[in-house]
């Protein structure tokens, strides 16, 4: 057994012996697979809480089956207040296609902690414990955005449109071989949720993850996208979805039905047998559970004019960050439907053309 992987079981054993303590002396909380750093003990519960649940429920929705408890603990760090911009991060290696070593930190009000950040957050660890590598920065990013409350993906779809008319858009060939963030992050998050909605909404998540890791395993996205999408490569699919995004993201039928198809993971998640009786409520699982929400004592915030975004780095690399603004702090972005943004289309080698 490698000595560095020794060293991370063995740092994962003391979590699990000291948990009780941890919550003691923290004001913590401990689950199954999570160890929870809130400012009050009932606060830490609900979210301890709330992260097994999305990760049952959402690992189901993406997958069709609950994902195997880790075999070490991922500690969550919460920071609540009103006063801070929704945002995360999440941090693990791997080691023989086994993610290890979590850390996740999430921030906001309450109510985005609960409905936005930590079910963002929670799909990075289900996509990493199935695919056991990194994924696409655009599909990893736009995939966890779709189940985020729709406040914050309304905020993407904004963005989205200053950025495709101010050059700062993303062409496709650069954006599908993108390994890390780029300097400029902001409208990887706004277009890859587009594209991963885009997507998603013409076959629903689990041919989404099919695409995606076919796309992965085989570097070949062009021909990933023609086998599950009928698209003839990444140039069609960018113009596609630019001329879909022009009219305002209507709702995309169903190939076979000819119906609307069902649009974002978050509103497609089953009402569990748990909340049986609120089953005939209007909305998903997470409108109710947002709706539930009530304001609680969140004690002394820690305030942060910045969050991170951490990417995930191969066993024995050093863990890297990126710092970015908190999304929520961002200036509003009025809709520009009628401007006029065209691109030309993808070469098929290695340009690095850019959305204008």
């Amino acid at each position: 057994m490698d000595a560095r992987y020794t060293r991370a079981v063995v740092f994962a054993a003391c979590l699990f012996s000291l948990g009780a303590s941890y919550g003691q002396q923290n004001r913590g909380y401990r689950t199954r697979n999570f160890i929870v750093s809130a400012p009050t003990p009932q606060l830490a519960k609900e979210i301890g809480n709330l992260a097994e649940k999305y990760r049952r429920d959402l690992a189901v929705e993406w997958l069709g089956q609950e994902l195997p408890p880790w075999r070490d603990i991922c500690p969550i760090t919460a920071s609540v207040s009103p006063q801070l911009g929704a945002g995360g991060a999440t941090s693990f290696m791997f080691d023989r296609n086994r993610p290890f070593g979590w850390t996740m930190s999430i921030q906001g009000s309450r109510e985005r902690v609960l409905d936005s950040v930590l079910p963002h957050e929670i799909t990075h660890t289900i996509f990493a414990t199935h695919f056991g590598r990194p994924l696409p920065r655009w599909a990893d990013e736009g995939a966890c955005t779709t189940v985020e409350h729709s406040s914050e993906r309304g905020k993407q779809e904004k963005l989205l449109y200053n950025f495709l008319t101010t050059d700062r858009g993303i062409a496709f060939n650069r954006m599908f071989a993108m390994k890390e963030y780029p300097r400029d992050i902001l409208p990887l998050y706004s277009q890859g949720y587009s594209l991963a909605r885009y997507l998603i909404a013409q076959g629903g998540k689990r041919k989404f993850l099919n695409f995606v890791g076919d796309g992965m395993r085989a570097e070949d996205w062009n021909g990933a996208i023609r086998q599950h999408y009928g698209f003839d490569n990444l140039s069609d699919l960018q113009l596609t979805w630019l001329d879909w995004v022009r009219r305002g993201t209507p709702p995309i039928r169903s190939p076979r039905t000819g119906q609307p198809a069902v649009e974002l993971a978050s509103a497609q998640i089953a009402t569990p047998a748990s909340n049986a009786a609120s089953s005939a409520t209007a909305g998903s699982w997470y409108a109710q559970q947002r709706d539930s929400i009530q304001p609680a004592d969140t004690g002394n915030p820690v305030r942060a004019a910045a969050i991170s975004v951490t990417r995930p780095q191969p066993l024995g690399e050093t863990r890297e960050t990126v710092i970015e603004p908190s999304r929520s702090s961002l200036p509003p972005v009025p809709l520009k439907p009628s401007a006029a943004y065209q691109l030309a289309p993808v070469p098929q080698a290695g340009s690095q053309t850019f959305l204008r």
